[in-house]
C-alpha cells in the first residue's frame, strides 16, 4: 500500500481528493469499511476530541490497522487537535496524520507552537503527514467574517515555517450542514491560495458536508487533496435509525444495526466517487 504522501502527491497532480471521514462508533467504520471493500478507492478515517474520548484513538488505530493489513487502503488521522500531547501519544501510536488545531491562538503564536509541533512529530516518525489550522473555521449558523478567510500570502508562510504538510483553508466553508443555505466557497480565493502554494504541500476542505457538490468538485483544481466529511454520516445515522426502530421490534441489536451501515456505506461510496474518481476531473 503507498503511503499517505504518495496518494497525497498523486492526487493533487490528478486534481482528486482524498475524503477524510470523523468515525464516531464502531458501524460508521463498518460502513466506511465496506465501501472501501466495493469502490477500491482510498480514504482517510479520522477522530477528533469528543469522538476520541468515545471511542477512543486506540480503538481506531487497532481497526484501521487491521484494515491496511488486509490490503485496504485506509488512512489514519487526528483531527482538529488542541492537546499537543495527545497528538505526540498517536504519531507515537502509529497514525498516518496528525491535525494540529492553533486557531484559536494569536498568529505567531500558532506559527511558534506549530513550527514545534511539527519538529517534534517529524522526530519521532519522519513520514508522518501533518496538517495545520491557522484560520478559525466557523459553525453553522453562525456569524461568517470574510476577514477570517484564508490569506495566501499567510497561508504560503504558515507552510513553508512550520514545515507542515496541509493546510486547513477558511474560504466560506463551515463545520455542520444548513439545509436552508448551502455554504457558497470563494473558489477565487482558493486559486489565490493555490498559486502561492509550495510544490509538496496540499491543501484541506473542512465542512464538506455542507458544500453543494459541484463547488466541491471545482475545489479540486486549486490543490484541494482532503476534503472532511462528519456531519452527512452523522445525519444518515440518525435517519436510519428512526426509520429502523419504526418497523423492527427485536431485541438483536445487530439487526438494527446492519440496514444502518449499508444506508451509511452508500453515503460513503458517493463521496469517494464524487472526489477520488475520474467523475471528480471535470
Amino acid at each position: 500500500m503507498n503511503s499517505l504522501s504518495q496518494v497525497l502527491r498523486h492526487y493533487k497532480s490528478t486534481h482528486q481528493a482524498l475524503p477524510a471521514f470523523n468515525i464516531d462508533t464502531f458501524e460508521i467504520f463498518q460502513a466506511v469499511l465496506l465501501a472501501v471493500k466495493e469502490t477500491k478507492l482510498p480514504c482517510i478515517v479520522q477522530l477528533s476530541k469528543g469522538e476520541d474520548q468515545y471511542f477512543t484513538a486506540e480503538n481506531l488505530f487497532i481497526l484501521t490497522k487491521k484494515a491496511q493489513i488486509e490490503g485496504h487502503p485506509i488512512y489514519l488521522n487526528m483531527d482538529h487537535g488542541k492537546d499537543i500531547s495527545r497528538l505526540l501519544s498517536t504519531v507515537k501510536l502509529g497514525f498516518d496524520m496528525v491535525h494540529f488545531d492553533g486557531s484559536s491562538l494569536e498568529y505567531q503564536d500558532n506559527l511558534s507552537q506549530a513550527t514545534d509541533f511539527v519538529r517534534q512529530a517529524k522526530l519521532i516518525n519522519p513520514n508522518i503527514v501533518v496538517e495545520v489550522e491557522f484560520n478559525k473555521i466557523s459553525l453553522v449558523n453562525s456569524y461568517l467574517d470574510p476577514n477570517s478567510f484564508t490569506n495566501p500570502t499567510q497561508a504560503k508562510e504558515f507552510l513553508t515555517t512550520t514545515n507542515a504538510d496541509l493546510l486547513a483553508v477558511s474560504i466560506g466553508n463551515m463545520h455542520g450542514v444548513n439545509t436552508d443555505s448551502p455554504e457558497k466557497i470563494n473558489l477565487e480565493l482558493l486559486s489565490q491560495i493555490y498559486q502561492n502554494l509550495p510544490e509538496d504541500k496540499f491543501l484541506t476542505l473542512h465542512g464538506g458536508s455542507g458544500i453543494p457538490l459541484p463547488s466541491v468538485q471545482q475545489s479540486l483544481q486549486y490543490g484541494i487533496t482532503k476534503i472532511n466529511i462528519n456531519t452527512d454520516l452523522r445525519l444518515q445515522f440518525k435517519h436510519s435509525l428512526a426509520d429502523v426502530l419504526s418497523h423492527l421490534s427485536s431485541e438483536k441489536i445487530y439487526e438494527y444495526m446492519i440496514p444502518i451501515i449499508s444506508d451509511i456505506s452508500q453515503v460513503v461510496k458517493q463521496k469517494l466517487l464524487s472526489f477520488s474518481s475520474a467523475t471528480s476531473n471535470a
